[in-house]
């Protein structure tokens, strides 16, 4: 099968927003949103083809395109190798000269709209990269440790390098529990950590940097009014969650966990298959012990989330810094 160069630009505003266009009738896949640009002409370089195929669709004049992917995408009547480039300096207003619909839209808000699978793909590149550094996150339930012990162990992990915490709460916990927890939200955000909180509705006032969500809560109708990521099991959740906003999902469970013991595990390849058609980044969870974080990264996860890995470890910190060495070399 012929493979058809395509040159196609994230073009990106001062407020993080991407342009995707509507493709018109008359084209292939008519009705989808893109991301623009369009076939590498005989001749042209990509980054030459891309300059062009935006000044005539959007009238915009681009300098300094990056090179951010390449992609093959086979379709039933071709494949296309898409050559993206991020474009974040240009000169004109951005329009459809073409008569085309066009949006500025957030990237958590594009899979709610019917693309092209290859663009969702890229969708998921760019929610990733909001993703907190390294992308280790602790799933950190107070009711697994006395108050005492989960506290010197969440301040142990965020010394030794944390940025990722789901403060899980399975049960509404007292007020001086609460304030003991509130403070620890307040403490990880000041070192420069990203707080996410699963509780259930009402939520209590702590300072967070947004919502954590069950796959039973986002199918019961909880819709958080801030970022938000999900807990999924399958391919059906994870399109759910994409098509609702939430900027992340884990994906478990990865491997066989003592804590799920009658749970199947979908394995690298499952996981990598759903990785693949992902416009959410996924995060690996279940059984994801330091020495498979290697694996899971090769099966397409951009992170991993852990509990017991890191919070009832025998040393804490230690634990931590020996998943983050994935990363930090």
């Amino acid at each position: 099968m012929l493979t058809v160069p395509v040159a196609t630009g994230i073009i990106e505003d001062a407020s993080g927003r991407l342009l995707i266009s509507l493709r018109p009738e008359g084209k292939p896949w008519p009705g989808f949103w893109e991301f623009p640009g369009g076939k590498v002409d005989p001749g042209e370089t990509p980054e030459q083809a891309l300059v062009r195929e935006l000044w005539e669709e959007l009238g915009i004049t681009v300098t300094a395109p990056e090179s951010f992917r390449v992609l093959d995408y086979t379709y039933p009547e071709r494949t296309v190798r898409l050559h993206f480039y991020r474009v974040r300096h240009w000169t004109g207003t951005a329009h459809g000269r073409e008569g085309q619909e066009v949006r500025w839209l957030y990237p958590w808000e594009i899979p709610a709209l019917e693309c092209l699978p290859a663009n969702l793909r890229i969708t998921a590149e760019a929610l990733a990269e909001a993703l907190p550094q390294p992308p280790l996150c602790l799933i950190a339930d107070p009711d697994r440790l006395p108050l005492l012990d989960f506290r010197k162990s969440l301040e142990a992990a965020l010394g030794a390098g944390l940025r990722w915490l789901v403060l899980r709460c399975k049960t509404v916990p007292d007020a001086p529990t609460a304030a003991v927890l509130s403070a620890l939200c307040a403490e990880a955000l000041a070192q420069g950590a990203q707080v996410y909180l699963n509780h259930s509705d009402p939520l209590p006032d702590w300072p967070r940097s947004g919502r954590h969500l069950t796959q039973i809560q986002l199918d019961a109708g909880v819709r958080p009014d801030a970022a938000f990521g999900v807990s999924c099991h399958d391919a059906v959740g994870l399109q759910r969650a994409a098509r609702l906003g939430a900027r992340y999902a884990f994906l478990s469970p990865i491997f066989v966990t003592p804590s799920h013991p009658g749970a199947a595990a979908l394995e690298p390849q499952a996981f990598a298959a759903m990785a693949a058609e992902s416009s959410l980044p996924l995060i690996a969870l279940g059984g994801v012990t330091a020495a498979r974080v290697p694996v899971a990264l090769a099966a397409g996860a951009r992170g991993v989330a852990v509990l017991s890995g890191i919070l009832e470890a025998p040393d804490p910190a230690v634990a931590t810094r020996a998943y983050l060495q994935h990363w930090n070399g």
